[in-house]
C-alpha cells in the first residue's frame, strides 16, 4: 500500500462542502425532472381510467399496463434519488457542524492529545497482534504494524511495520504502550458499540497503511459511517479506532 501518496490525495478535493452541495443541486434538478415525468404518466393513467366506462380494448389494456409499469419504475427511481439526497444533506450538515470543532482539534498540542492514547492500563498485547503504532519521528502519523514482542523490564513493545521499506525489509520500532493501540478484528468491530458523531478516532486512510486522527460525522445507524480526515470525508471502507 502507498503511504507517501497521502499528501497528493489531500489536494485533490479541498472544497468538500462546495462539491457536495453541487452534487445535491444536481440531484435536486434530476428529481424535479423525474417528478414531471411522473406527472405525465399519472395523467395518462387517469385518462385511460376515464375511458374504462366505455369498455376497454386490448390496446388500451396494454397501454394502461405499460403506464403502470413506467409509473412504478419512476417511483422507485424517485425513492432512491431522495434517499441519496438525504444522505448527502446529512453529510453536508455534519461537515458544517464539525468544522469549528475540527479547527479546535487541530490546534491541540500533539503531546497533550497523545496522552489520551495511553495503553498502559490495558492487557499486554501478544505477539502477532495487529496494532496502530505511532512512529517515533512523526508528529501525528500512526502506521499499521504487528507486535513482535513486549519487554516488561523496559515497558516497551517491539513492533514491525507491515509495509516494506525501499530495500524490501520491514522497519522495527521500540515503542511505549501509549503509542501502541490494538486494531479490532472485523468481528470485534461488528460487536463493538457504535461510535457516535463528533467522536475522535484513528482512521486508516484509504488505500494506505497509515492512521490519522479523524472525527466521525455520521454513525452507521444514520447512514454509512463517514469520518473527516484533514477536511476530507470518507465512508466506512477502512478501519477506525475509538480514541
Amino acid at each position: 500500500m502507498d503511504r507517501k501518496s497521502r499528501s497528493s490525495r489531500l489536494h485533490e478535493d479541498m472544497n468538500e462542502e462546495v462539491n457536495l452541495w453541487k452534487q445535491i443541486c444536481y440531484s435536486l434538478a434530476k428529481l424535479e425532472g423525474l417528478q414531471k415525468d411522473e406527472e405525465v404518466v399519472i395523467n395518462t393513467i387517469n385518462k385511460f381510467h376515464y375511458s374504462l366506462e366505455k369498455g376497454i380494448s386490448s390496446t388500451i389494456h396494454q397501454k394502461l399496463k405499460e403506464s403502470y409499469k413506467r409509473g412504478i419504475e419512476l417511483s422507485n427511481h424517485e425513492s432512491k434519488l431522495v434517499r441519496d439526497i438525504i444522505e448527502k444533506l446529512t453529510v453536508l450538515i455534519a461537515l458544517k457542524d464539525t468544522s469549528e470543532q475540527d479547527q479546535k482539534r487541530k490546534k491541540r498540542k500533539t503531546e497533550g492529545a497523545d496522552s489520551r492514547f495511553n495503553g498502559s492500563a490495558h492487557a499486554i498485547f501478544t505477539k502477532g497482534t495487529t496494532v496502530a503504532a505511532k512512529q517515533p519521528d512523526k508528529n501525528d502519523e500512526w502506521i499499521l504494524a504487528v507486535v513482535i514482542q513486549y519487554y516488561p523490564d523496559r515497558n516497551k513493545y517491539q513492533v514491525e511495520d507491515v509495509d516494506q521499506d525501499e530495500y524490501g525489509g520491514k522497519q522495527h520500532y521500540m515503542l511505549s504502550p501509549k503509542y501502541v493501540i490494538p486494531v479490532p478484528t472485523p468481528k470485534e468491530a461488528e460487536m463493538a458499540p457504535e461510535i457516535p458523531a463528533h467522536q475522535e478516532v484513528l482512521a486508516l486512510y484509504p488505500s494506505t497503511t497509515c492512521f490519522y486522527r479523524a472525527v466521525v460525522i455520521s454513525p452507521p445507524s444514520k447512514v454509512r459511517m463517514f469520518v473527516i480526515i484533514s477536511g476530507q470525508t470518507y465512508n466506512n471502507q477502512y478501519n477506525r479506532i475509538r480514541i
